[in-house]
């Protein structure tokens, strides 16, 4: 009996061991990794060891990309008239229609968003199958919203 519970004791401290070398060298690969991926270190330190190679090219790509042709103008071509677009000479026949009702739609927005807004407020206030679903209690001293 007392052999068997110092063989477990010997077996116990083995895996203690094994596990402790296991995570040593877990801990030791993964900072390997982490160095190894280390990208803005790899670039700083290849700068540092290779100043006039990297200065050149940052030079010459600056050279090349300003010898690049710039963007150039889009022409705008005259649109075809339609018959559902009438020319320039006859939409100024009706222009004062189209004025008026631009400035009524200028007018109107606000009405029609308000408008809007409560028949979704509504909407999305009732449950499913257009049932009134409960609202929400308002907390003390908040005021109905209208």
């Amino acid at each position: 009996m007392v052999e068997q519970s110092e063989r477990d004791e010997e077996r116990k401290a083995r895996l203690i061991a094994e596990l402790e070398r296991s995570r040593s060298g877990l801990a030791r690969d993964l900072r390997g990794m982490r160095r190894s991926l280390d990208v803005g270190a790899h670039l700083k330190s290849a700068i540092l060891r290779q100043k006039t190679l990297w200065f050149t090219g940052a030079a010459v790509t600056g050279w090349l990309l300003t010898r690049l042709p710039g963007r150039r103008k889009k022409q705008e071509a005259e649109p075809k008239p339609s018959r559902w677009m009438p020319k320039a000479k006859e939409s100024s026949k009706g222009g004062w229609i189209l004025t008026l009702l631009g400035l009524a739609g200028t007018l109107l927005k606000p009405a029609i968003t308000s408008y809007l807004s409560q028949k979704i407020e509504e909407m999305s206030l009732r449950g499913p199958g257009g049932h009134a679903a409960p609202r929400p209690m308002r907390q003390a001293g908040e005021r109905r919203s209208r």
